[in-house]
């Protein structure tokens, strides 16, 4: 059967932007009321192959399995397939109508679960711009040149931050790493020792000698059974089986404790801490490949959280809201506990390992919204979601400092230095004084 295969539109293309591909007009020209072109379409079979993107395509093609369909994803990275020099990822969620993804998610759950045939076109047609392939690609490109006297201002405020968010998910019910939503309706054993264990070091640590030992007791014991728990049971401890929260949970709970411990000045804690640094790093690296692997049938995983939750079956935006969350707190978590060891290397022994970067959503809106209205609201009006660092100067040059939030300051920070971020906050505060029109 002939098929039809429609370009982006004139706009995006030039814009280099992500195309609804809807008629009559797609999603961001109707949202700037300008008109939307597409150029002639062409017929699916016997089409000629242009330069650019149309060769990407045609690759796609030719390397989907036999029976199966071709990944026609937009090609959104503009890199090679190891993501080196890879663009940024800056689409609009939302963009199939409510009811048609009710109906998607409702068939998928009742038929079971779907083999893989490698096809992702569903994550794009739903414009589920987080669960993506393309936005997961680790980025490790070489970080600009620094010398000791500029990064490690930049390192010492990461420790500083991080050892900050910890009370703050104390008093204030979360943090840039901790979403306030994340274990609102469940908190396992595990992550709630870890809470008061924060809560309790924090509270002694103005206390005397015998007191700070006996938290540091308390703490030792702590990590103690959340490591039995997990050797008690092998899917635990190989990580096979667990959904993606439960690999959060755990995560979380030890990054807590070697947060506390590594950054202590009591020997035997960060001795004890030292010895779960492969620990942390295997099980980070398990919760990154656990949540890629749920990801490549996202319908499942959107009808096994309206499931799992029968208040948010109701609304599909609570749905998407919850879906993101988890997916989000993946990528910080992966981040903070990777950089933070690999920093406490680097200190102690002068040298470190560069663990790459995967995109993590930066615009403020998105992680401070208190509900799943205000989510949606800020995904179709927020101009830009996922950045990847090696097209920073989009960041840079393109958004204003108060629209990016706390955490992703933070990691660029580190990337590019506590001087250069300062220099961007007082350059963008100048040149947003008046409004920049897109030039199309």
């Amino acid at each position: 059967m002939v098929s039809i295969w429609r370009r982006a539109c004139v706009g995006c293309t030039k814009s280099k932007r992500q195309c609804t591909k809807t008629v009559p007009a797609c999603r961001r020209c109707a949202t700037r009321g300008i008109p939307c072109i597409y150029l002639p379409a062409r017929q699916g079979n016997n089409r000629q192959i242009d330069a650019g993107t149309d060769l990407d395509v045609a690759a796609a093609m030719s390397s989907a399995p036999a029976g199966g369909s071709a990944n026609l994803l937009p090609m959104i990275s503009h890199g090679n397939a190891d993501g080196i020099g890879s663009g940024d990822i800056d689409c609009y969620p939302l963009q199939l109508t409510q009811s048609d993804l009710v109906a998607d998610m409702v068939s998928r759950a009742a038929c079971g679960p779907q083999p893989s045939t490698g096809d992702n076109s569903s994550v794009v047609s739903t414009g589920l711009w987080f669960l993506a392939p393309e936005s997961w690609v680790t980025d490790r490109g070489t970080c600009p040149d620094m010398t000791v006297v500029t990064y490690e201002p930049a390192l010492q405020r990461f420790i500083g931050s991080v050892q900050d968010w910890l009370r703050r998910w104390v008093t204030d019910g979360g943090s840039p790493l901790h979403h306030h939503h994340l274990y609102r309706e469940k908190m396992p054993r595990c992550v709630q020792d870890a809470h008061s264990a924060v809560a309790l070091y924090h509270m002694t640590t103005c206390s005397n000698a015998e007191t700070r030992a006996r938290t540091a007791r308390v703490i030792e014991d702590r990590v103690t059974q959340l490591l039995a728990d997990q050797a008690l049971d092998d899917t635990l401890r190989t990580g096979e089986g667990m959904d993606i929260f439960d690999h959060i949970c755990r995560v979380q709970s030890l990054l807590t404790y070697q947060t506390i411990r590594l950054l202590d000045g009591d020997i035997r804690m960060r001795t004890q801490a030292e010895a779960l640094i492969p620990t942390l790093f295997l099980w980070t690296q398990q919760l990154l490949d656990s949540t890629k692997n749920s990801l490549t049938q996202p319908a499942r995983f959107l009808a096994d959280i309206a499931a799992s939750c029968p208040a948010a079956a109701s609304s599909d935006d609570v749905v998407l809201w919850s879906a993101w969350i988890l997916v989000e707190s993946t990528r910080r978590t992966w981040l903070i506990a990777t950089y933070l060891q690999e920093t406490y290397l680097y200190m102690k022994r002068g040298w470190g390992e560069c663990p790459g970067r995967v995109p993590n959503t930066m615009h403020s809106r998105l992680w401070e919204a208190t509900s799943a209205y205000a989510w949606s609201k800020a995904c179709r009006e927020a101009d830009t979601v996922l950045i990847s660092t090696q097209r920073a100067d989009k960041l840079l040059y393109e958004m204003k400092f108060e629209d990016v939030d706390e955490f992703s300051l933070l990691i660029m920070e580190i990337r590019y230095g506590t001087e250069e971020i300062e220099r961007w906050i007082e350059d963008s505060k100048r040149r947003h004084k008046q409004p920049i029109l897109e030039i199309l």
